[in-house]
């Protein structure tokens, strides 16, 4: 299949699952915010980044491994998937054998058992799900998607109104939804078949792990460029602001789905193997159209912040939309970086993923530890945007010794500008203001119209001739 075609195949699959399915949890966000109070949301959502940032360490990082070696067709499946689950396992041990550091934790404590669950059933999700997809189960990757949406929409609207638990309810929820959702990939894909104790090996796990490792560290740095500026947040101003900060955060997410749709069928065609002046070319093309879906979409976020928090979240948290327009330009940058990791993951070079994502993550808490004291919570998100800002532009650099893909800095500058100028529009409050952002956003589109119309008129013309 044309690689074009087989690219906009794949990502119009996961969108259908994946965006449909954030698009739903995404319209539960007024309910959270009615059932729970900022403080609550606060801690809730402390508790469940608290978990997401114990998961790769807990699994090593694992699934990349999975993901990465299954899609190789030399590679012995049954090796990747024994050594997926085994590495899952013991990582859990280990973590029980720690648990009662983190229940010293002030707002962990009480709550650890929670965490535990949710962090097992996330992993062993996670090892079946990229497994699934390796071996070209793309439809069931995708309906796994849709299916644990509804699953924890089912349980939080159970467990946080019918039978009302609270924040253990929230937190439940996904613990059950990942539990079924694992439970149907693996009999649905007959992944028993591939669990194999005699088929581990150690120089496959070796390879696996080489992989895998230097990535956990770099999940934690982007969780902590994430994240950690909640925990100051907390620290310094309030769990009501970490709250509503955390709302904020929900809006830029529309970018970061559909980023994600594109990278989950980005990894199949990364993969392929092409010559390297044919790859640089594809790498590029493709580079162009991410790009200014990725301008085009952020500056729609930021142009309809106000409207959109109005929409999400009870009148308590609707101080958020401040934060919306510059956390979603951080955002636009950080999907550009993530477009350069691919040429990281096709090399196997994870330890320069783990390089530029830490010196980001140095960016990110000076500026967090300065910001925050200054500026409150809109501190928070400028240093967010710097540290997303510096890891594209040195992984710009950097990559260029790998592939070198075209740059049209005749479109990216201007993009940038004038996504900058609608975050000071509004932030300043600058009279008719809305008319200007609306300015900016037409602006955008008529930069990048081209590239989205040639794409489009080739994925027509595409299936036309396939």
């Amino acid at each position: 299949m044309n690689p074009y075609k087989n690219l906009i195949s794949n990502t119009v699959l996961f969108g259908i699952s994946t965006f449909g399915a954030r698009f739903l949890t995404f319209l539960l966000t007024p309910f959270y915010t009615r059932v729970l109070s900022s403080t609550e949301y606060g801690i809730t959502d402390l508790l469940i980044q608290t978990g997401n940032l114990i998961i790769p360490i807990a699994s090593i990082g694992i699934a990349n491994g999975v993901i990465r070696y299954g899609l190789e067709r030399s590679t012995n499946k049954n090796s990747i998937f024994t050594i997926g689950l085994l590495t899952t396992a013991a990582g859990f041990i280990l973590l029980l054998l720690v648990s009662p550091i983190l229940d010293a934790i002030p707002f962990l404590s009480g709550y650890v058992w929670l965490i535990l669950l949710y962090v097992l059933a996330a992993n062993i999700h996670s090892v079946c799900n990229q497994f699934a997809r390796s071996m070209g189960h793309v439809r069931l990757f995708a309906l796994d998607g849709i299916l644990r949406t509804g699953l924890t929409i089912l349980f939080n609207i159970l467990l946080l109104a019918v039978f009302p638990i609270g924040v253990a309810g929230y937190v439940l929820a996904n613990v059950l939804a990942d539990g079924i959702a694992t439970a149907f990939v693996f009999f649905r894909a007959k992944q028993w078949r591939y669990f194999r104790l005699a088929s581990f090996s150690k120089q496959e796990a070796g390879r696996m792990l080489r992989y895998s490792v230097p990535l956990v560290p770099s999940t934690l740095c982007s969780w902590i460029i994430n994240i950690s500026d909640r925990y100051l947040i907390a620290l310094l101003i309030g769990n009501a602001a970490t709250g509503i900060y955390a709302i904020a955060n929900k809006v830029p997410n529309i970018l970061m789905t559909i980023a994600n749709i594109f990278t989950s069928a980005w990894q199949i065609s990364a993969l392929a193997e092409q010559p390297k002046g044919e790859k640089e070319r594809f790498f590029s093309n493709v580079y162009a159209v991410y790009a200014a879906i990725a301008f085009v979409t952020a500056s729609g976020v930021i142009l309809t912040a106000q409207i959109s928090t109005r929409l999400l979240a009870a009148p308590e948290y609707y101080e958020a939309w401040r934060y919306v327009p510059v956390l979603t330009l951080a955002t636009a940058f950080a999907c550009l970086g993530s477009f350069l990791s691919s040429i990281y993951m096709v090399e196997q070079r994870s330890t320069a993923t783990l390089a530029t994502t830490l010196l980001g993550t140095v960016c990110n808490l000076i500026g967090n530890f300065f910001l925050i004291q200054s500026m409150g919570s809109m501190g928070a998100a400028i240093s967010t945007l710097f540290s997303y800002i510096l890891i594209f532009l040195v992984r710009v650099v950097h990559t260029r010794s790998m592939l070198r893909i075209r740059w049209n800095i005749g479109k990216l500058v201007p993009s940038a500008l004038l996504l900058g100028m609608q975050c000071v529009l509004m932030e300043a409050a600058v009279p008719m203001w809305p008319v200007w952002s609306g300015v900016c956003f037409l602006a955008v589109c008529i930069v990048h119209f081209k590239i989205l119309l040639s794409a489009v008129q080739k994925s027509f013309d595409g299936s036309k001739t396939a």
